[in-house]
């Protein structure tokens, strides 16, 4: 036997596991993709049509910072320019995700003891893990480069498109094997790779927001960009993530056959014997459960927005709003006519740090099926905690966290933007107030979580991630590929009831408190479910 003793196996056990999860994040992508493809063939069939959207969208700093550049008015060049850097970044989440399930969260359970006790080789876990993840990036690549190709986009710019899709897919799947490797539990490995992936967004950016293009070779989503797919069509640049891709699967092997099976390379050091006499209750608990998460991803959000703050200044307000499309977008984003283009990208920038917010109650409530799976609910609810205090402890965390995230975007946002205008004093106080309206929209999307672990707790995961995707990108990208106006599709998206104060909207109370209700009505139906049934 030696250390990759029954990879074949356990891939074809993965893919049994994932038979539907695989699916659907191969449908999810490809379908997106082909979609766009198919709406602007629709709504610009002509080359007369597409140059004068692009002479009116072209060179715009606030879109290139989401989009990235656009290269051409082709309808490849439309596509990737539209859906590219959503799509890198989803499958990026899709190979973290699947890595690490794979991997630490099968240690961590428990059962990758049992597998161990097997004819299997130290590294076959890890090898099957990454396998399977390359596979499925393997099959989103050439299913999306096959599709654009058949609807007649250039089968050289699709197929750099798919190579752009795949080797993001691979890359970011060995970091999460890195990432499992380092930690002992399966939630600070996500973290770890998630970390990962927010500082290449973030530099990619940045880089295209301000217009310092050559800081994209420093960010692994910004290698897919530099791809040029429809335009250059630079294959060669492949070869940096697929460089890097080994190099970390190297580390990984690495420290996977250094290790002890269960344990981290970064070990977790020895508490107390007993506890603090702070840490007496169940929100004493769950504070320190979920601190360490807390502040990271206050300081990235915080980070994030101090960027896009700073890369505001470089977003002309004058601008020619005779265009189409310039005009849908004030529309989409402005409350009133006049705005101006720098505040209404502060408002898409919000909005996008809202939607990453609402991820944030969304993992902690279902930390609450975690430790009803391992046990450790149990033995809390074996004291004189009852199942309301005890969930309502990890509730409180995933109230608070997207309140105090929120908060510190805007002021860190406002505080860079107005320095840089040297109008603070207006400045700060309208970008903070424009992110405090955006708190309950975000508890609104966290609380399907628990109506989710309350009704049906083996497919809350499942449940809670489809419902943040449906909420977060139906409105703005699949139901208009499905043929949904965009002003229907996105009123399943909490944000879009909110006012958009810093662009022109009064500030309205209403909205915000209808949706405060409704986050408290779900929770509340979720807690009732919780109490009726039995746990595990």
């Amino acid at each position: 036997m030696n250390a990759f003793t029954s990879t074949g196996t356990l891939v074809q056990h993965a893919l049994r596991r994932d038979r539907v999860v695989a699916p659907v994040w191969i449908g999810l992508l490809v379908l997106t993709i082909i979609g766009v493809a198919t709406q602007y063939a629709q709504l610009l069939p002509t080359d007369v049509e597409r140059i004068d959207f692009v002479a009116q969208i072209g060179g715009n700093a606030a879109l290139s910072a989401f989009t990235g550049q656009l290269y051409g008015h082709g309808l490849g060049n439309l596509t990737m320019w539209k859906i590219g850097d959503i799509s890198f970044m989803l499958i990026a989440l899709m190979a973290v995700l699947n890595v690490i399930r794979h991997t630490r969260a099968e240690e961590e359970s428990g059962r990758a003891e049992l597998v161990a006790a097997g004819a299997v080789g130290r590294l076959a876990p890890l090898t099957a893990g990454l396998l399977e993840t390359a596979g499925i990036s393997f099959v989103i690549g050439v299913v999306t480069a096959a599709g654009l190709t058949l609807i007649g986009l250039p089968i050289g710019g699709a197929f750099v498109f798919g190579a752009g899709l795949t080797s993001l897919g691979c890359l970011f799947a060995a970091v999460a094997g890195v990432a499992a490797q380092l930690t002992e539990r399966a939630r600070a490995a996500t973290g770890l790779a998630a970390v990962v992936l927010g500082l290449a967004y973030l530099i990619r950016f940045v880089a295209d927001g301000s217009g310092v293009l050559w800081l994209r070779w420093f960010s692994a989503t910004g290698w897919s960009h530099l791809m040029e797919p429809f335009a250059g069509n630079r294959w060669w640049v492949a070869a940096i993530p697929a460089i890097a891709c080994a190099l970390a699967v190297t580390i990984a092997s690495r420290l996977a056959s250094r290790r002890d099976l269960g344990a981290g390379m970064l070990t977790a050091g020895t508490g107390p014997a007993e506890a603090a006499p702070t840490l007496r209750g169940p929100v004493a608990l769950a504070w320190r459960l979920h601190r360490g998460q807390l502040l990271a991803w206050t300081l990235a959000i915080t980070a994030f927005a101090a960027a896009a703050g700073a890369v505001a200044t470089s977003v002309p307000n004058i601008l020619d709003r005779s265009g189409e499309q310039i005009q849908e977008l004030l529309r989409r984003y402005a409350a009133a006519p006049d705005a101006g283009l720098t505040d209404t990208f502060i408002w898409m920038i919000l909005i996008s740090i809202g939607g990453i917010t609402a991820l944030y109650p969304l993992l902690v409530t279902l930390r609450l099926r975690d430790e009803e799976t391992n046990g450790r609910a149990e033995l809390t609810l074996s004291t004189g905690v009852n199942r309301t205090r005890w969930a309502l402890s990890h509730l409180l965390f995933a109230a608070l966290g997207p309140a105090i995230m929120l908060t510190a975007a805007g002021f860190a946002t406002g505080l860079v933007y107005g320095l840089a205008t040297s109008d603070l004093v207006t400045q700060l106080p309208r970008v903070l107030t424009a992110a405090l309206v955006l708190i309950p929209p975000a508890w609104t999307i966290g609380s399907i979580a628990m109506l989710a672990v309350g009704l049906l707790p083996r497919f809350a995961a499942g449940l809670a991630w489809a419902a943040f995707l449906l909420t977060t990108l139906f409105g703005e990208t699949l139901g208009p590929v499905l043929g949904i106006d965009y002003w229907i599709a996105n009123q399943l998206n909490p944000f879009h009831h909110v006012p958009k104060v810093i662009t022109g909207a009064e500030f309205a109370l209403t909205p915000m408190l209808v949706l405060t209700v409704v986050a408290l009505a779900i929770t509340t139906a979720g807690l009732a479910a919780l109490q009726r049934r039995d746990l595990t």
